[in-house]
């Protein structure tokens, strides 16, 4: 057998070029879409146009709104969210709004969800500042790993997860952003119950009895919108990755790789019936903690699966929407997805692709810098969810 101290070493540096060499295959790969999206989707006109318009009133504003909504994951959700949209001192047409998201939330599925969402847009777009800050109590449901778990696999696990995640980027061109960005998450207490309640013993998966993710990342962004809330045209780029190390205090290491694109496109030129598109793929390598797996599912994508109901190393998924204002402040939309998960690239297969499809109901609650009420029902295979959120899903 050899000297196995020896063996373990070269399974070591083998991981970490893989995981070298997969950094540099998704950044090529990253860096080609970005170059391809500027031949495909080029700059509108009304885009290039605004950067150039003179300075216009932009009316701040704080949104004060109950926290009356549910998904397929929380069910009824109560509460309060409070929503400063403003503009920075010395901003002018070509700066973004920026928003703060405070909110308190409690659900029928006895869920404690405690958040910050601040999205900070500095003059110019010089300094984008991204962060996301919560404390949650999350009972929640747990079917396995892997593209064919069952609904009969479902059990449910409790725990509490702590996050702190602060991004720092800045323009190197219209409309191009990088920068670091860092995660500190912690997850205790948790325990597994079946479906009637009783405690079980915990699946033998990694981070079962709770892990701490520490990691620093970096991120380039290709950001064209006019809206971050309720965009309508042009295209939206981001690659990221994060890496866990047990230098920085993870007890599950690994390092997980994020490609985001999405395109919008405004069919009549005047905003109210929009086209729009989203390609999402995650991956991570190493060690993940089961609660740190790649995803399918969702609020936001995959609507009508519970967010997780599928979970592993890959994650692929796209999806698309119309969106049509019809009078006043209402509006509609109808959307389709399609997506999988699988744990090696060799194990990739669409032999069952998990599809949703629905449609949805908007209500616009600020016509100065337009934010949706969204209603959604999507169904996917075997499953449904309905959807109230705030915000548009992409």
């Amino acid at each position: 057998m050899g000297n196995p101290e020896r063996f373990s070493r070269l399974i070591n540096k083998n991981k970490v070029r893989n995981d070298w060499r997969l950094t540099m295959r998704v950044m090529i790969c990253s860096i080609s879409l970005l170059s391809l999206a500027n031949v495909f989707f080029p700059i509108s006109s009304s885009a290039q146009d605004r950067f150039s318009e003179p300075d216009s009133l932009y009316k701040n504003k704080i949104l004060f709104l109950p926290a009356l909504g549910s998904t397929p994951e929380t069910g009824f959700m109560f509460g309060a969210v409070v929503v400063p949209q403003f503009k920075l001192s010395g901003s002018g047409t070509d700066t973004r709004s920026s928003s703060l998201l405070f909110s308190g939330i409690y659900t029928t599925k006895k869920q404690i969800l405690l958040g910050l969402l601040s999205d900070i847009n500095f003059p110019g777009d010089r300094w984008v500042l991204n962060g996301n800050y919560f404390a949650n109590y999350f009972p929640d449901s747990y079917w396995g790993i892997g593209p064919n778990t069952r609904n009969s696999d479902e059990s449910t696990i409790l725990f509490t997860e702590i996050n702190l995640e602060q991004t720092v980027l800045k323009k190197v061109s219209p409309g191009l952003f990088t920068g670091p960005f860092v995660r500190w998450s912690k997850v205790y207490n948790l325990t597994f119950e079946d479906q009637e309640g009783n405690e079980i013993p915990a699946p033998d998966v990694q981070g079962a009895d709770g892990h701490t993710s520490s990691g620093v990342g970096w991120m380039g962004r290709w950001d064209l919108r006019n809206s971050n809330m309720t965009p309508t045209e042009n295209h939206y780029v981001q690659f990221s990755f994060l890496v866990n190390s047990s230098f920085l205090g993870s007890t599950a290491p690994h390092t997980s790789y994020l490609l985001d694109a999405r395109k919008y496109v405004d069919l009549n030129q005047n905003g109210r019936s929009v086209l729009a598109f989203q390609g999402l793929y995650r991956t991570v390598s190493g060690n993940p903690p089961v609660l740190g797996m790649s995803e399918l599912g969702g609020d936001r994508i995959g609507r009508g699966y519970h967010r997780g109901r599928y979970r592993d190393y890959n994650a692929a998924q796209f999806q698309s929407e119309l969106r049509q204002a019809v009078k006043g402040r209402f509006g509609f939309t109808v959307f389709g997805a399609l997506g999988e998960v699988w744990h090696r690239y060799e194990d990739f297969n669409l032999s069952t692709p998990k599809w949703s499809a629905g449609a949805g109901l908007r209500f616009n609650i600020n016509k100065h810098d337009p934010t949706n009420i969204r209603i959604d029902y999507g169904i996917g295979r075997g499953t449904s969810g309905f959807y109230i959120q705030f915000g548009e899903a992409f």
